[in-house]
């Protein structure tokens, strides 16, 4: 076909697709506009669609902000516990030493008793006879005998009252360390009823996170679906989408709780350099890295994609702080299997001078150590190896995220 057939069966489409309308002999194109209420109703529904996205998006942040709460309230319910079964040990140690030395101190006694028994008898029948100071005169042959026996007589009068004195001791000794094991027996049971009653705590806040963990996944792919259907998209790009907005939150909250870790940090630096009456001053600081550190963190490492399990210390499973205490010990360092003790008994490190090995903490509330619920392990600047919470694997991750203490730990 020639070009200009070609042109000529194009105009003669166009003019048989468009309505012609003759004014004064001339056609022209009939202009198509919508009407009012069609404009109306096509904003009705666009702002429709977006209300329903916002509220789907809502939901989905909202449900997120609820498995948080859960995952932060069985962090602190089995620190609770941690915690517990730790001191719990640390009193059965005590209680059991105090009776150990009740007992040993009641032996003794029962020995001072017989000895000072009978000395008692021998006292008597020597006063009564032979070690009078009458009878020692009366009966001396010279000076020289009298003298001697007024010796003898001053030296078991003298043995006398050391065996009563002894006696006394040992009575006082077993009095006191009885009281001491009767103290520490009640601490133990109260250690015991808490320990209990913080495991209970903690199986409760677990059921109720994995059940959550459970529902929330099933309502995030129903509304990640219902998203994906109103915004025309396939659920993959959504659950991409979403993926990204969760991205940018932790992001966020990494930022936050950078800047307000540093400003601690320059707060307590601030406190430190004011004198010696500063709180912050008494900070045990730690010295160079310790060695083994290395060793803990390639053991903590070769942890990764273990289910974390409250309480639990490895080898298939661990929580937060059985994963530290394992890694610590295969380098030779013992910690306690409890967060909160982890940084109560170590020396202190500046954020900005983590190493590898270090140890950081989590706290609802960063200046009171008693709210400590988390550990991690630091494994290059800024970030850590952590057994983070139910429903989640051993992991790295960045350390700056809500609650962070201004200071970690070096274990030694």
């Amino acid at each position: 076909m020639t070009e200009r057939a070609t042109r000529r069966t194009l105009l003669l489409a166009m003019a048989t697709s468009v309505p012609l309308l003759a004014l004064g002999g001339t056609a022209v194109a009939d202009p198509v506009y919508p009407s009012q209420d069609q404009v109306d109703q096509a904003n009705a529904a666009a702002a429709a669609k977006a209300a329903q996205v916002d509220a789907l998006q809502a939901r989905l942040t909202a449900q997120q902000d609820q498995l948080d709460a859960a995952q932060t309230a069985l962090s602190v319910a089995a620190e609770d516990y941690d915690e517990a079964d730790a001191l719990l040990g640390q009193r059965t140690a005590e209680a059991d030493a105090a009776r150990a030395a009740a007992d040993r101190a009641a032996a003794a006694y029962a020995v001072a008793r017989v000895d000072l028994g009978r000395m008692a008898s021998a006292t008597y029948r020597g006063t009564s006879d032979d070690y009078s100071p009458l009878t020692s005169a009366l009966t001396s042959g010279s000076v020289d005998d009298y003298v001697t026996n007024r010796a003898t007589l001053e030296h078991l009068t003298g043995n006398r009252a050391d065996v009563q004195q002894r006696a006394a001791d040992a009575q006082a000794l077993a009095d006191s360390t009885s009281a001491a094991a009767a103290t520490a027996r009640q601490a133990q049971q109260d250690a015991t009823a808490k320990a209990a009653a913080a495991r209970t705590a903690a199986q409760r806040a677990a059921d109720t996170a994995d059940a959550l963990v459970a529902s929330t996944q099933q309502e995030n792919d129903a509304l990640v679906a219902q998203l994906a259907q109103l915004q025309q998209t396939s659920v993959a790009l959504e659950q991409q989408r979403q993926a990204g907005l969760e991205a940018e939150r932790q992001a966020a909250a990494a930022a936050a709780a950078k800047a307000a870790a540093e400003a601690a940090a320059r707060a307590s630096a601030s406190r430190a350099g004011s004198g010696p009456s500063s709180g912050s001053a008494s900070v045990r600081r730690a010295a160079g890295p310790t060695a083994g550190a290395d060793t803990a963190v390639d053991w903590a490492l070769a942890q990764l994609g273990k289910p974390y399990l409250w309480a639990a210390d490895g080898p298939d499973s661990f929580d937060c702080s059985g994963l530290t205490l394992r890694a610590w010990g295969a380098a030779g360092v013992a910690l306690p299997h409890s967060s909160r003790l982890q940084y109560s008994g170590q020396a202190k490190v500046d954020l900005a001078d983590l190493e590898p090995g270090d140890l950081v903490f989590y706290a609802t509330n960063t200046s009171d150590a008693s709210t400590i619920h988390h550990v991690g392990m630091v494994i290059a600047p800024g970030t850590m190896v952590e057994a983070p919470h139910t429903g989640a694997n051993v992991r790295t991750a960045s350390i700056y995220r809500s609650g962070l203490m201004a200071f970690g730990t070096r274990p030694s």
